[in-house]
């Protein structure tokens, strides 16, 4: 299963679908700051034959359709998926991985810091896919596609736009 994740687009559909249209993904996670009608999105995606999980950032208050947090199973892993500010990611991650450890999740996913990361922390993989719109630090606009196979194994690779 290839898996775009992506996070802070901040009104940006047209680098979002511009996105999905290259990688063909057969499953989307947007990890919020969205700040734009999702349903563009889930047309170039393909929903509802491809799923598609959205998260509420902190700049998406007017959509309380989205949901804060996400838990949910895919091929043997469990997945803990938040924006990140909840638990002050901002400052430090050691409260995501608190909430994944408690989910009995081994993937944490957010954003919100516009800074990609990838982080091994006790049992708990921390996945950050940066910016698709506005990127901080050194990095460029980028995301994350997971391919993830029936035995539950899985590659993580960071892509520029």
């Amino acid at each position: 299963m290839k898996i775009l994740v992506i996070s802070d687009s901040h009104g940006d559909n047209n680098a979002v679908i511009s996105v999905i249209k290259k990688e063909k993904p057969e499953m989307l996670i947007h990890l919020g700051d969205i700040e734009n009608d999702t349903a563009d999105i889930e047309k170039a995606l393909g929903v509802p034959s491809k799923p598609a999980v959205f998260i509420r950032g902190n700049c998406d208050q007017y959509d309380k359709s989205l949901r804060p947090v996400a838990v949910f199973e895919l091929e043997g892993h469990r997945f803990f998926a938040s924006h990140g500010h909840l638990q002050r990611a901002s400052w430090d991650i050691s409260n995501l991985v608190y909430s994944a450890e408690e989910n009995d999740c081994d993937i944490a996913l957010y954003g919100h810091t516009h800074v990609p990361l990838d982080e091994e922390m006790g049992a708990v993989r921390v996945l950050n896919p940066g910016s698709i719109s506005r990127p901080r630090g050194d990095s460029g606009k980028s995301y994350i596609i997971m391919e993830m196979d029936d035995d539950g194994e899985y590659s993580v690779e960071f892509k520029n736009i």
